[in-house]
């Protein structure tokens, strides 16, 4: 039984809750959104040359499911019984197909922007790597693209954020629609 002095904090913070859901507008609301819409999307593009690679290879990708597991060793489900192979590779093909769509919409998204002016800058920074692994910075790539491919000799970091920006946002809308704008 819940006491009344908690059912009274209850209702109290559920009031709260509402009229703090209600004094952000609509147009805020829309903002976060699309702001989770970009970064979404950047994050993607970071793990694109992973995820691709990930399901380049179907029965690879299904084999893992099965495969570096003892037969004495049994999965537990959240429910308490076993899975069995069937499940597990069911549930693997979910996720192979779930990944395979999402490599095929991302690379839908970057053939609607690839003729645009930036693709480059999106190209070196997000599927190019140094030697080591890092990241170009944003004056590398600003460094690299000057002076070439319709680029001014003047090419600065923030010209080269510019065309990353837009060019993420356009690739924002065509992956997550509305909720991008």
């Amino acid at each position: 039984m819940v006491s009344k002095e908690t059912k009274e904090t209850i209702l109290a913070t559920i009031d709260e809750v509402f009229q703090k859901m209600n004094s952000i507008s609509w147009i805020d609301r829309q903002k976060a959104m699309s702001k989770e819409a970009f970064k979404n999307t950047e994050k993607i593009l970071y793990c694109f040359n992973v995820l691709k690679e990930h399901v380049s290879n179907e029965q690879e990708y299904l084999e893992i499911a099965l495969h570096g597991k003892s037969k004495s060793i049994t999965s537990i489900k959240n429910g308490g019984g076993q899975v069995d192979d069937d499940t597990k590779l069911r549930d693997r093909m979910d996720s192979y197909r779930r990944s395979l769509n999402d490599v095929e919409r991302v690379e839908a998204a970057l053939e609607h922007i690839r003729g645009m002016k930036g693709y480059e800058v999106i190209e070196a920074r997000y599927f190019n790597r140094k030697p080591g692994g890092d990241n170009y910075t944003w004056e590398e790539i600003a460094g690299t693209l000057a002076g070439s491919d319709g680029y001014s000799e003047n090419l600065n970091e923030k010209t080269v954020r510019a065309y990353k920006n837009k060019l993420i946002k356009e690739m924002a809308v065509y992956l997550f629609g509305s909720d991008a704008i």
